[in-house]
């Protein structure tokens, strides 16, 4: 079971490069107690795929059985793999992004949501009126990743194999873009900006929307070095969304499967935390969104899969294109995986 195609290891390595780049010859300082421990893990885990690889290939006439928990165990060994390469990549570059001299976008992003019509403090006081929303929602928000990885382990066992192939990889891409989007858009939060002094929203238990400023604080330091990876890396990427466009896309990902109904339920009632848990203004979840869709489409072109509606269920060893990026004609310039939102 392959989860993505090789295109989207060369993504990462190149974001690695860039990471390289920022260490040597800027104030920031990647550090290796982070990265290290991963890049082991991801080197014994290649081998391990690849040497499970060869060995489906040379099983010709075993059991049924043998060739499917062989599959089954390289899909495993290669989600070990793309979690301990492009997301540490991901985590990394999310941070390190976030300490170029770029004014605050708060501002900006308030008015966007004021020219639109969308009135960000009147649902942050609805949502704190109504104190029986807070545990789910809060789940909901913080239950992102559970919830992808949920939506790619349960996708082959409903006979969606090259759906949850499509998933993967439009979730990377759209990791990828929002924090080379976001790190031009700087922001602190809506809930920091719009409201400040959380003491008078008494109902929410622990403040909401505010817990990445510390490191926020950290990052645009005026001097010295900029340690990133020196402890826990909560997201940091406000404009687009990045739960929004993970939401959407367990919604679109589930369309015509028998995933429909939960992820439907899920991404809505984590999109409508999303402002509030993830300090996001409305403009954020609108172009969480707005790119979350377009890449859903040409990933799902690229591997010849419906992007919506009714899906025929995949053959066990689905043909899938190899070709990455040569098939994907698309730009390429968001507390764990998942960003500030």
């Amino acid at each position: 079971m392959q989860l993505c195609r090789p295109y989207i290891y060369l993504l990462s390595a190149i974001g690695a490069l860039f990471l390289v780049g920022l260490h040597v010859f800027t104030r920031v300082e990647i550090h290796s107690g982070y990265w290290q421990p991963d890049l082991m893990v991801a080197a014994e885990t290649a081998v391990l795929v690849f040497l499970l690889a060869r060995a489906r290939g040379k099983l010709d006439g075993a059991s049924a059985l043998l060739i499917r928990i062989l599959k089954v165990t390289q899909g495993v060994f290669e989600g070990i793999l793309m979690i301990a390469s492009v997301a540490t990549v991901l985590r990394l570059l999310d941070h390190a992004t976030k300490t170029f001299d770029v004014p605050l976008a708060d501002e900006g992003l308030a008015r966007a949501d004021t020219f639109l019509g969308l009135p960000w403090r009147a649902y942050f006081e609805w949502v704190h009126d109504h104190p029986d929303l807070h545990p789910l929602m809060e789940w909901a928000y913080t239950a992102i990743d559970p919830a992808t990885v949920a939506t790619i382990a349960l996708l082959p066992l409903i006979g969606s194999q090259a759906r949850m192939k499509a998933f993967v990889e439009a979730f990377l891409i759209c990791a990828m873009l929002s924090i080379m989007v976001g790190a031009f858009f700087p922001a602190r939060a809506a809930v920091d900006y719009l409201i400040g002094d959380l003491a008078a929203h008494s109902s929410f238990i622990h403040p909401p929307g505010v817990y990445h400023l510390e490191a926020m604080d950290e990052l645009r330091a005026p001097s010295g070095p900029i340690v990133v990876g020196d402890g826990f890396l909560p997201g940091m990427t406000t404009f687009p969304s990045l739960h929004t466009g993970i939401g959407v896309l367990i919604l679109l990902a589930g369309l015509g499967t028998r995933l429909w109904l939960p992820a439907m339920a899920y991404a809505a009632l984590m999109i409508s935390a999303t402002p509030i848990w993830g300090g996001h203004y409305f403009v954020d979840l609108i172009a969480g969104a707005a790119l979350a869709v377009p890449v859903w489409v040409l990933v799902c072109r690229s591997l010849s899969v419906q992007a919506f509606g009714k899906t025929n269920p995949s053959p066990p060893d689905a043909a899938i294109p190899a070709g990455g990026p040569a098939q994907m004609e698309m730009p390429l310039a968001n507390e764990e995986i998942s960003t500030h939102g």
